[in-house]
């Protein structure tokens, strides 16, 4: 299991573990109504709890980077968790309205004054009950906000996963996600049962939504990365047309504090258009102080480069993340770079070519379509960097795949295999790999997907 599949299981089991320590779900009366009220309540519970992970991760901090080994491993987490959260919801509020008999909250709903255990005898306990009868007079509006806010967090997902939606407009609604996440954060304090107040899961799910709420605030308000951006000017723009593909060269101002081969930058050209992400293709000089990105026109906005990067106009960039690094312990690699995902390569070898590695390294390059211009700057750095070039154009009938790999590299089984390309060509080549006697760790992808 990776990272990010323990953190997405070991997230839900703790939540459910703390749930069964102060409830239980009846499962011998499956129909009744014991067990709808308690499978409303930890379906409420962790539907919100993913919810509120998953904003978190959404605000990009970089202290959780390290843990989830970069920023591109969270937003995949963060795009399971989105997911899980409405799909739980929806059982949730199926569950909740089905017949009336599992409605979240009812089971725990207390009068102002009462005690949950008998009369008051304390002010900690007239404190207490008193908060709990406030949220029992909230019972109503908490019920009300539920169905229209679960509709637009329906809509806002599906924006959100279907690609030919424009990048713009999936950026500027999914912000919206924050208001939806405060009223079903209401939701669920106001209709959690009382009785998990005094335990360990009334604790835990306030903390969560806490943590959310805040997450979803800085959200909103687009205050996330202001510490790590920059303004940068464009110096230089090549485009290679048989690519569709744009090289970019900018001098970054004193603010950015430097990058690695292989990470990322979120780059704003247009403030209606916002931030999109660029791999970064220069090694970095503090020197120099330049930047470069290789990007391809793949949709509407990199469609639109070489109006966006034009020499002389400021452009704000935000960064870097990712810890797509090429540090392993290895002294045998493999780069598998794929179409445009071989822009982190190509920052590592141009950072090779400066300070010589004794890593031995063979590069893979499959593409579509060839470029002599493109090409014949790839393998001087190649030279420059002492990796061996194996260049791929299916338009030729040429084809990559893991046997080719290991046919060329037969000592693939001491090397690690770091790659960057679509999802599912990476996907079959770790399975091959891994199939074949690879550990499973030394097969490194980059998932360069941000929706």
């Amino acid at each position: 299991m990776t990272r990010i599949h323990i953190a997405f299981a070991g997230f839900l089991a703790a939540l459910l573990a703390l749930w069964l320590m102060a409830d239980s779900l009846p499962v011998g009366s499956i129909t009744g109504h014991a067990f709808g009220a308690a499978f409303t309540q930890i379906s409420g519970i962790l539907s919100i709890g993913m919810m509120s992970f998953g904003i978190l991760l959404a605000i990009r901090p970089r202290w959780l980077e390290s843990t989830f080994d970069g920023l591109d491993k969270m937003y995949r987490l963060h795009k399971w968790l989105g997911v899980g959260g409405l799909s739980v919801g929806v059982v949730h509020w199926l569950t909740a309205t089905g017949d009336g008999r599992g409605r979240p909250g009812t089971a725990g709903t207390v009068e102002a004054g009462q005690t949950v255990a008998g009369a008051a005898t304390s002010v900690t306990e007239v404190t207490k009950n008193v908060l709990l009868g406030w949220l029992t007079s909230l019972h109503g509006q908490a019920h009300g906000v539920a169905q229209p806010a679960l509709w637009v967090l329906i809509a806002l997902v599906a924006i959100a996963l279907v690609k030919f939606i424009p990048y713009r407009y999936f950026a500027k609604t999914h912000v919206l996600t924050s208001i939806v996440f405060a009223l079903l954060a209401f939701h669920s304090i106001v209709l959690m049962k009382a009785g998990y107040w005094s335990q360990p899961i009334g604790w835990a799910v306030a903390g969560v939504v806490g943590v959310g709420f805040v997450a979803a605030t800085v959200a909103l308000l687009r205050s996330f990365g202001l510490r790590k951006q920059t303004l940068a000017a464009v110096d230089s723009a090549t485009y290679y047309p048989e690519l569709h593909v744009l090289e970019t060269e900018l001098t970054v101002e004193d603010g950015w504090a430097g990058h690695q081969p292989g990470q990322f930058a979120f780059v704003t050209t247009d403030w209606k258009e916002g931030p999109h992400p660029f791999t970064i293709a220069t090694a970095w000089d503090a020197k120099e102080r330049k930047i470069g990105f290789i990007a391809k026109e793949l949709g509407d906005h990199t469609a639109r480069l070489r109006d966006h990067f034009v020499v002389g106009k400021p452009v704000r960039i935000e960064g870097p993340y990712g810890r797509f690094d090429f540090e392993d312990g290895k002294e045998r690699q493999i780069w598998v770079g794929a179409g445009i995902g071989i822009t982190p390569f190509v920052a590592k070898m141009r950072e090779r070519g400066r300070l010589r590695s004794g890593i031995v390294v063979d590069l893979f390059h499959p593409t579509g379509e060839a470029s002599d211009a493109a090409l014949g700057k790839m393998r001087a750095d190649a030279a420059a960097a002492g990796v061996k070039l194996h260049i791929f154009v299916s338009s030729r009938g040429e084809k990559l795949d893991a046997a080719r790999i290991q046919a060329l590299a037969p000592d693939w089984l001491n090397a690690s295999i770091w790659f960057c390309g679509p999802t599912g060509f990476g996907a079959a080549l770790k399975r091959a790999f891994v199939g074949a006697g690879l550990h499973r760790d030394d097969f490194h992808q980059e998932l360069f997907e941000m929706r």
